[in-house]
């Protein structure tokens, strides 16, 4: 009867630290940001694309960038300026905005494919058609409130042209970019826009 009280003790102590495990894991997932570049219409690059805040907490969109690769192996980046930002507790768009807070399950409409290519295209003078991309890549950078660094989202997907273009997901999610090697390149798509040299640089679509 003697070992009772110790084992008691140190069962009471194991179930505290796994209680308050538990407790520490959902405080960081309800903190955690969580960003989705959501295809919303079947194959179809006449589809609307978004970007939905399905994080608990709200975030600051500093900017969104579209890449595009084509068939040739170039590249070309371009910042996603015009889209509409639609928050839950709202019945009518607010006005078209390039930053600014997104609500928790608010979304962004960032056009659809087809404008987002076509858009990037226009924009640095390239005589293209949408058969001669193979890959779009969309990122975010956002500010997250118990992030001291800006955070950011990326998805990519491909563009097959057999019977008519049809655009797919290269990955089943969208990649959340927090961890600290992360946040250095969501460093740099900020730093692009804020002092622009070139947008039909490199940039790796992965």
């Amino acid at each position: 009867m003697e070992y009772v009280g110790p084992i008691s003790s140190a069962v009471m102590a194991i179930i505290w630290l796994v209680y308050l495990q538990l407790i520490l894991s959902q405080y960081r997932r309800n903190n955690r940001p969580y960003l989705i570049f959501h295809h919303a219409q079947n194959e179809n690059p006449d589809a609307l694309c978004l970007l939905v805040n399905m994080g608990e907490r709200p975030v600051h969109v500093v900017c969104v960038q579209a890449v595009i690769k084509m068939t040739s192996g170039e590249e070309h980046k371009l910042a996603v300026t015009e889209f509409e930002r639609i928050n839950v507790t709202e019945q009518d768009v607010q006005q078209t905005l390039r930053q600014g807070p997104l609500l928790n399950g608010g979304y962004l409409i960032l056009g659809t494919f087809r404008d987002i290519i076509e858009k990037t295209q226009n924009e640095i003078g390239l005589n293209a058609s949408l058969e001669d991309v193979e890959r779009l890549e969309l990122r975010a950078a956002v500010i997250h409130a118990p992030s001291k660094h800006p955070v950011g989202a990326k998805r990519a997907f491909v563009l097959k042209h057999n019977t008519g273009t049809c655009v797919y997901p290269k990955d089943i999610n969208t990649r959340q970019m927090v961890k600290r090697k992360d946040k250095q390149e969501v460093a740099k798509w900020i730093e692009s826009e804020l002092h622009p040299r070139d947008n039909n640089d490199k940039s790796s679509v992965e």
